[in-house]
């Protein structure tokens, strides 16, 4: 008893070698170490094989965990032979936190290294935590895993036979093929989405001008802009919103008339810390004071005036026509005026956000007072302050560079914790948004180190993330206890995880139509006609564009025709718009659907964000989601319905065992197990009885869950 404890104790706390590890290999006697992939192969002098991984390597020895029990035991580094020697030291991460300045794209032994390191720390916490990291899982789960966590979605069967065939398991290749691919791109996309609250139409606009900024963020991503340079676009951004190049100042035009939300949204979202209760008080529970929230506020004052003021002219002539006409209806004027002051007048000037406030009445503390002028002052380090009577530049790309500084720590901080909790579920630091001065990380070695990397890196978020989805915790099996108790999470696995509603929802749709991802399933972009009425109109007079389009409602039978059905006649015949005949046209990624969809769609109903909050998902169950995944969606888009994908896959398979196979291919991307292909053999040849067993998997929480 005394000595099993003591070897327990020295496994947990130390890196000392058990006896029983001493046994089984040998230093003195070690011949070699052969590695593939992850997986290392120890050979003894005897020819004893025993399989497991290097998880720390410190310039003298190595520490190896056996596979079969994930024992630990040290391996001196000069008792192998030079080949071993070399392979230990181009593959492992020494024990030190420094991380050179790294080249893109990252080298694969550049990416095994650091991840390696990573995983390194995860374990040591662990061990000072008393807790053991769970077994690697399959290349089944690990599959669907980096599927769904990458791009947003299950595999299909062709996919697998890939992985499975062609890849041979090679779990990086496959990382690299998925973070390379066009499914990623959308899946980051509704990530980004969530943050910053896209929605279809920007605040008090008519039109859906909020997909002309939807899909600058997607190019932004698929263009792989460093994440520092992406945010200095959104908070420096200026000019007219249909200009091209301009559409950055979405992120402002979002929170139209609301300033002061905007800067809390800001500071919120990149800085990882919460100031709204300060915008109407001092802060109940921090250090921010009401003056302090103002101070920043100067920054970007003057935003809640987004008319672009070389358009202000042009737009203000045309309200006076609109008004002046006596010969339309009140509510088709109003449509004149709205629109045109949407698309040519929509936008922000380079002047707006001078470094300076005037306080309001909504100010009650003591020390300003209302009609008191506020300059721009930075609350966090490092400080930046614009004084009174500087020449300076704008003060909206001032608070763009201080935000996204190396030397403003909360940035780096709190994009590394976001990236952390997209991979693994749970963030090193919770909750995400709420950071102050006693925040404390769960593993504080493990972020310090990460935001070296993204640092070192260049603030690139792909290969960031090429290096978290390649750590071995990635491929461990699940936790599936509590990790929502109070109770610090260490990361022995990765957390038991339900989709979203975005992932189910394409998880759905990849069972309709494969290629989802192919650009033949995208539908056409919606701005364009907003876009060709701009480029039409940017050279004419008020009067002109009046003319124009009294004219071509002069020219119909109904007087009163909508004027947006009038701009998109004026587009077809410029040959300008041009709509992409979808098949089933609702079918698409959800990336594309509305932003954010209707309130009955299948994505709300598994708690898809609203886009009103900044990351505003839930994963309550509810009555709703049981009944469409019952009778609902499964069955009448894909269980009933011949043209699917799925569904004709598995018509074509004439094997009883084959189609039992495919069902669980396609929907659990896995093999079935022999004791659930004994039982659905019986039921299989009965009437429907292979959609049957679809749905009844479909309907299992093993689908929905992320393992």
């Amino acid at each position: 008893m005394k000595t099993t404890t003591l070897v327990l104790l020295g496994l947990l706390v130390s890196f000392s070698v058990s006896s029983t590890a001493q046994e089984l290999v040998n230093a003195n006697e070690l011949r070699e170490i052969s590695s593939e992939r992850k997986v290392v192969t120890i050979v003894s002098a005897d020819g004893k094989k025993k399989e497991g991984k290097i998880i720390e390597y410190d310039g003298e020895s190595v520490l190896f965990q056996r596979q079969d029990d994930l024992q630990l035991f040290r391996l001196k580094l000069d008792a192998l032979a030079l080949q071993s020697q070399r392979m230990i030291k181009d593959n492992y991460m020494t024990a030190n936190y420094n991380v050179p300045k790294l080249e893109r794209p990252l080298q694969p032994q550049t990416i095994k290294k650091l991840a390696s390191y990573a995983d390194n720390l995860v374990l040591e916490k662990l061990r000072s935590e008393r807790q053991r990291p769970t077994r690697d899982t399959d290349d089944y789960t690990f599959m669907r895993r980096a599927y769904l966590k990458i791009i947003g979605r299950i595999p299909n069967k062709a996919e697998i036979t890939e992985f499975k065939k062609e890849m041979r398991g090679d779990k990086l290749k496959l990382i690299n093929k998925l973070l390379d691919s066009e499914g990623y791109i959308n899946h980051q996309l509704n990530y980004y989405s969530d943050i910053l609250r896209i929605q279809n139409k920007l605040n008090n606009t008519n039109i859906n001008s909020g997909f002309r900024y939807r899909e600058f963020v997607r190019n932004e991503i698929r263009n792989n802009t460093p994440f520092d340079e992406f945010v200095q676009k959104l908070i420096a951004s200026d000019g007219a919103y249909y200009e091209q190049g301009n559409e950055a100042i979405g992120f402002y035009l979002r929170d139209r008339g609301m300033p002061l939300d905007n800067l809390a949204n800001t500071v919120q979202v990149f800085l990882g810390t919460r100031l709204e209760c300060a915008m109407c008080h001092d802060h109940p529970f921090d250090k921010w004071t009401q003056k302090q929230f103002y101070e920043m506020a100067a920054f970007t004052d003057g935003v809640s005036r987004v008319q672009y003021r070389e358009n202000s002219k042009l737009v203000g002539d045309f309200n006076r026509i609109v008004r002046n006409d006596k010969t339309e209806d009140v509510g088709t004027l109003n449509q004149y005026r709205n629109y045109i002051r949407d698309i040519m007048g929509y936008g922000l000037d380079d002047n707006l956000g001078k470094g300076s406030i005037k306080l309001t009445d909504a100010f009650m503390e003591d020390d300003a007072k209302p009609g008191d002028t506020l300059h721009a002052k930075a609350i966090f380090a490092p400080p930046l302050k614009i004084e009174q009577g500087t020449e300076l530049p704008k003060s909206r790309e001032q608070f763009a560079n201080w935000i996204t500084s190396e030397a403003n720590p909360r940035f780096t901080t709190v994009i590394v914790n976001r990236l952390w909790k997209r991979a693994f579920g749970i963030g090193l630091i919770e909750p995400l948004d709420d950071m102050n001065d006693m925040t404390e990380s769960s593993n504080p070695k493990l972020l310090a180190y990460l935001e070296k990397i993204i640092a070192s890196d260049d603030y690139d978020v792909k290969e960031f993330m090429r290096v978290l989805y390649s750590m071995d915790l990635f491929t461990r099996d699940s936790v599936k206890d509590d990790y929502a108790s109070p109770e610090t999470f260490y990361f022995a696995g990765p957390p038991l995880q339900r989709m979203t509603g975005e992932q189910i929802w394409d998880s759905l749709v990849t069972l309709v139509y494969n290629d989802i991802d192919s650009p033949d399933r995208f539908p056409s972009n919606y701005d364009e006609k907003y876009q060709a009425v701009y480029d039409r109109y940017k050279e004419y007079t008020a009067q002109e564009i009046y003319d124009e389009l009294k004219a071509y409602l002069a020219e119909t039978e109904k007087p009163n025709r909508n004027l947006a059905e009038v701009v998109q006649q004026l587009n077809e015949e410029e040959g300008r718009y041009q709509a992409k005949k979808l098949k089933d046209r609702d079918l698409i990624r959800s990336s594309y659907v509305g932003y954010p969809p209707p309130g009955g769609h299948l994505i709300r109903q598994f708690g898809g964000s609203d886009k009103a909050l900044i990351e505003n998902s839930n994963f309550e169950a509810t009555t709703p989601q049981v009944l469409n995944m019952l009778n609902g969606f499964v069955e009448k888009r894909i269980i009933n319905n011949k043209n699917a994908d799925f569904m004709k896959q598995m018509a074509e398979e004439k094997r009883e065992t084959g189609k039992i196979e495919d069902i669980f291919m396609s929907i659990l991307n896995r093999e079935p197990s022999s004791k659930e292909m004994n039982l659905l053999k019986k039921y299989i040849d009965e009437p429907n009885g292979a959609k049957h067993i679809a749905w009844i998997l479909m309907n299992s929480h093993e689908f929905i869950f992320i393992r």
